[in-house]
């Protein structure tokens, strides 16, 4: 007579299975703790089940390294996104909260949005000292109108919305050789969209 099979641990296939979807978290730790709990019991008794709990444990582990590597990964791409110097910032893109010296938040142009930049240029070369915020600020708004009028033609801006703005280098950011201006349309009486 054949001897009965040897039956599987009580706990292997949950480790199996709270390993897989450890991408709940809870469930990692559970597939860790199922795992070497099954390990130690086989040994002990020489039921089956050591390739299931070495298989949870195995998830559970993957999970618990890939959780946070994304997270960490996934949280820097959405800052990075989000938080541009307006001075950095290309015709047609789109933002919020632009101040001079402060970084504006660059939106998609689809969702609601307080400003889109429509042109910069280059304010002075390498060698000239800062004029000071008042000549920055103003020769910035200057050149910006102009050249918006230009291009727009006068009849082509409103003279209550949109309201034509320029943003130049604070002195910080002069003296690390950024000499770009930036010019743009910003609502005054609410958010844009489109």
């Amino acid at each position: 007579m054949s001897e009965p099979p040897v039956k599987r641990d009580s706990l292997a296939l949950p480790s199996l299975i709270t390993g897989v979807l450890g991408f709940f978290g809870v469930t990692a730790v559970l597939g860790v703790v199922f795992g070497v709990v099954t390990l130690v019991r086989t040994r002990r008794t020489g039921e089956r089940g050591r390739g299931l709990a070495i298989g949870g444990i195995v998830a559970s582990v993957a999970w618990m390294v890939a959780i946070p590597v994304a997270s960490i990964l996934l949280l820097s791409v959405a800052l990075k996104a989000s938080n541009t110097p307006i001075l950095s910032m290309r015709p047609d893109d789109c933002y919020n909260a632009a101040r001079p010296g402060i970084d504006a938040v660059k939106v998609p142009c689809a969702a609601e949005h307080d400003g889109v930049v429509l042109d910069s240029f280059t304010m002075a070369g390498p060698q000239v000292p800062y004029p000071g915020d008042r000549k920055v600020h103003d020769t910035a708004l200057s050149v910006c109108t102009d050249r918006l009028k230009s291009a727009l033609g006068e009849s082509g801006v409103s003279p209550a919305e949109p309201v034509i703005v320029g943003y130049g280098p604070d002195e910080t950011a002069w003296a690390a050789g950024i000499r770009v201006a930036v010019c743009g349309f910003e609502s005054r009486q609410g958010p844009w969209r489109g």
